[in-house]
């Protein structure tokens, strides 16, 4: 099995393209650039694989000054999806580069797992960058050119989400075409089910996004995705959503917080389309029933590779929040997993994206509904960390 890791970001929502007027220093370029050569040759000698990153997460550096969200008339966020700034496309490119210039010289590569956008993205529009009041200098007030969340419309309306897909996805998927061997897959966001009507587990109906929308979402951004050469994936938050909905893909991926209650299944998928642990929590205090009182990252993974998954994903090595203990007694347990793999391309574990539609690859049949899956939902309400506090988020 191999280990990877969620990064996954180094300034959640701007580290690519424009930040907010300070936020940055001295810095001219996003800070990831001065330690990502670090970083790489740190997670390599530790065996990592694959490094999954939130690119445009809260949605704060997309759509900016006259093209951010704006509240209408009845308190309801809108939003105009608009292309890129160019420096955003500049600075991944760069971020690819890095990783091209750093495998071209080890004999095993890291791969990247770019992640489109957060479930943040969608939520309700706020206002967290400040300003000196034009008419008071020695006041702040709220800076309005600058909008975390507020997004949602991007998803929800069908002529706005093809031109975010048009003027967004498109233009990464174009831009990682020129280091296609740096990309493990392309994933089109993270836990939809927060913002999902129909999937998030307390039942309620005044989520921002329809599970019709959010279907179609996922349909045409996997679509575009494969299209362009690369493996499609989504980050769903919890196994049940992955079977329930039927929306699997090439790489099938869910995030693992059992909270004490939900024991890890075998992976049941087709082994040509597998399901994958995006996530799971260094922190022993996410507690996997299945193991008892050795609860420490090196049992997490060999249960996940005695479980069939082909590759797991630690949380996190930049954030800082409830489910991450990024620590050194952690690392010594991925390097002791990792050296006890045979050495593989964590590329030759999957085939290449193909045509088959979005919702085509079941998982094998697991029987009917149980108790164990009406907690997994359960787990998921109670032990997902929402919102999360990362490295320099604000």
């Amino acid at each position: 099995m191999h280990v990877g890791v969620n990064y996954p970001w180094f300034d959640y929502g701007w580290d690519f393209g424009p930040a907010p007027p300070g936020w940055r220093g001295s810095l001219t370029a996003p800070g990831w650039t001065v330690e990502i050569d670090r970083h790489l040759q740190h997670l390599h000698d530790l065996g990592i694989s694959v490094v999954r990153w939130f690119v445009l997460a809260d949605g704060l550096a997309y759509g900016t000054g006259p093209d951010a969200p704006t509240l209408d008339s009845s308190g309801e966020w809108r939003f105009d999806p608009a292309p890129l700034d160019a420096t955003v496309l500049d600075d991944f490119g760069e971020l690819l580069r890095r990783f091209a210039d750093f495998n071209a010289g080890v004999q095993r590569s890291i791969r990247l797992l770019p992640v489109l956008i957060d479930f943040h993205f969608c939520n309700p529009g706020a206002l967290r960058v400040l300003k000196p009041d034009p008419s008071d200098p020695s006041k702040v007030i709220q800076d309005t050119d600058w909008v975390k969340q507020g997004r949602a419309d991007a998803i929800a309306d069908a002529d706005k989400r093809r031109t975010f897909l048009d003027e967004v996805l498109d233009p990464f998927l174009q831009v990682s075409q020129n280091h296609a061997d740096v990309i493990y897959a392309w994933e089109s966001i993270n836990e939809p089910e927060w913002i999902t009507n129909g999937w998030h587990p307390d039942g309620r109906d005044d989520h921002p996004i329809d599970e019709r929308f959010m279907r179609a979402f996922l349909d045409e951004s996997t679509t575009r995705i494969r299209r362009a050469g690369f493996r499609p994936t989504i980050g769903f938050a919890l196994l049940d959503t992955l079977r329930d909905s039927g929306i699997t893909t090439e790489i099938n991926q869910f995030h693992h917080y059992p909270g004490g209650s939900i024991k890890l299944p075998r992976q049941t998928f087709d082994p040509r389309f597998p399901a994958i642990i995006g996530e799971f929590a260094t922190a022993s205090n996410d507690i996997w029933p299945d193991l008892g009182e050795r609860q420490t990252v090196l049992d997490r993974l060999q249960r996940a590779a005695a479980k069939g998954y082909p590759i797991a994903m630690p949380w996190a090595f930049r954030t800082q929040d409830r489910h991450t203990s990024w620590t050194a007694a952690v690392e010594d347990d991925i390097r002791t997993f990792t050296a006890e793999q045979a050495p593989a391309d964590v590329t030759d574990l999957v085939p290449p994206a193909s045509g088959v539609s979005v919702e085509t690859r079941r998982a094998k049949k697991s029987g009917p509904r149980s108790k164990e899956r009406k907690q997994t939902r359960e787990a998921g309400r109670g032990g997902k960390r929402r919102p999360r506090k990362g490295s320099r988020k604000r």
